[in-house]
């Protein structure tokens, strides 16, 4: 038999009921306060997303201000392409200024780049209603720019047929992709700049260059020292700018080929260039002349060709003065073709740019020693050089010192075609200028 149990007191009756009820009560007031919690920080996490997406936003478009400002295309990189970084990537506001004087508050922030003084950049981005803004210093400056040595090319050789051995100084860029690319240094006194810089270089713009500028380029055989009559007596004026000889002036070549006395091999050649010169050639400049050569658009002849000898010289020699020769490729791909050599005169800087062949070679006026103490060479094709006879010289060298930095003015001011694959614009954060500026 079992044993009767205890009868509950009657104070104790409903208790279990209590206790399940309270517990049920706090289980859900803490349930309650856990998804209000939950609810705050997605909040706070979407609010904190928007800020550091707002700072992303704002870096994204410093870069894209540094894009802008390094490709200055067919004209002058200016400090307001800024503003064109502007409802890109929630970018709300960009700017870029450089100091244009002493003080500290004369500052601008429209009118070309000065690559050779530092800029700041300002930019403001936006992100889910969060403001942010950004400020840093760079100094600006053209990087690897293939006008800075003496020899860029997809490949260099020399004419064996001519038995002295050209003379260079400066660097040379080239693909290599085996000993034999570079067997022609053995074939050169090689005095400064070695090794070859491997790798592709950039690729200039030759063609978009041409058909932009040469519609507005000037005549230069209305210049009043230009011969273009006078057999064994050729001349071109270059006349650039001599209240501003900084200031690129573009010409055109002149309307007809000088050929008095042309044979069957010149009148060969006249159909296969768009400008030939069948005799030996004085060419003159002034200030920074750019000689745009070819047709525009994709028809018609291109390229320029020399018979003889070229020689360049400054038509005042208290003017500082640069020739800039600029050609499409031509026949059998020459862009610009020496056959007699090339001569520059001290004080005068050259560079010789086309998208295909470079030849400098003493095929003709083999009998004359000829040198080129100031001269950059791109071409998109090859680069074939070589010397007269064996008792005279033929010297090719980049002059550094008075090249470098006209170099990077020359393609700031858009008096070089640009360059794509590895030039462009490289802008050095100067240190501890990065900060940001958002008004609290």
């Amino acid at each position: 038999m079992r044993p009767t149990l205890p009868h509950p007191a009657p104070d104790e009756r409903g208790f279990i009921l209590v206790g399940v009820v309270t517990f049920m009560l706090a289980l859900t007031i803490l349930g309650m306060s856990l998804f209000a919690l939950s609810s705050y920080e997605a909040q706070f996490f979407v609010a904190s997303a928007a800020r550091e997406q707002s700072l992303q936003n704002s870096e994204s478009g410093m870069e894209l201000v540094k894009a802008l400002l390094a490709d200055p295309g067919r004209d002058l990189s200016r400090l307001e392409f800024a503003h064109r970084a502007e409802g890109q990537m929630g970018v709300t506001s960009a700017m870029a200024y450089q100091w244009r004087g002493p003080l500290a508050t004369d500052t601008t922030s429209t009118g070309p780049v000065s690559w050779s003084d530092s800029l700041v950049i300002v930019v403001t981005a936006k992100s889910g209603g969060v403001e942010r803004t950004l400020q840093a210093k760079f100094m600006p400056g053209i990087a690897e720019n293939p006008y800075q040595r003496l020899l860029v090319a997809g490949g260099v050789s020399v004419d064996s047929d001519h038995p002295t051995e050209p003379q260079i100084s400066g660097r040379v860029w080239q693909p290599v992709a085996s000993s034999a690319d570079t067997s022609w240094t053995s074939d050169v006194e090689w005095n400064s700049g070695r090794p070859v810089q491997c790798g592709t270089p950039p690729a200039a713009a030759v063609s978009a260059f041409v058909d932009f500028n040469l519609p507005s380029a000037t005549d230069p055989s209305t210049a009043s020292g230009t011969k273009l009559t006078d057999h064994d007596d050729y001349e071109i004026d270059f006349m650039g700018d001599a209240a501003n000889p900084a200031n690129p002036k573009f010409f055109q070549s002149p309307p007809s080929s000088p050929t008095d006395h042309a044979d069957s091999e010149d009148n060969d050649n006249i159909g296969r260039y768009s400008f030939y010169v069948n005799d030996d050639l004085d060419i003159k400049v002034q200030g920074v002349a750019v000689w745009v050569v070819g047709t525009p658009g994709t028809g018609g002849l291109q390229g320029v060709g020399f018979k003889n000898r070229v020689r360049v010289r400054a038509y005042d020699s208290n003017i500082p003065s640069t020739l800039v020769i600029v050609a499409k490729a031509g026949a059998a791909n020459r862009g610009i073709w020496f056959r007699g050599g090339l001569r520059v005169s001290d004080g005068v800087q050259v560079f010789v740019v086309s998208d295909g062949d470079v030849y400098v070679v003493h095929d003709n006026d083999a009998d004359k020693s000829t040198d080129a103490g100031a001269i950059s060479i791109v071409a998109g094709g090859r680069i074939v050089i070589g010397g007269p006879d064996s008792e005279h010289s033929f010297e090719l060298d980049y002059d550094a010192a008075s090249m470098d930095a006209l170099a990077d003015q020359l393609l700031a001011r858009g008096a070089l075609p640009y360059v794509t694959g590895g030039a462009g614009a490289n802008f050095l954060a100067m240190r501890p200028s990065w900060l940001e500026t958002t008004p609290r």
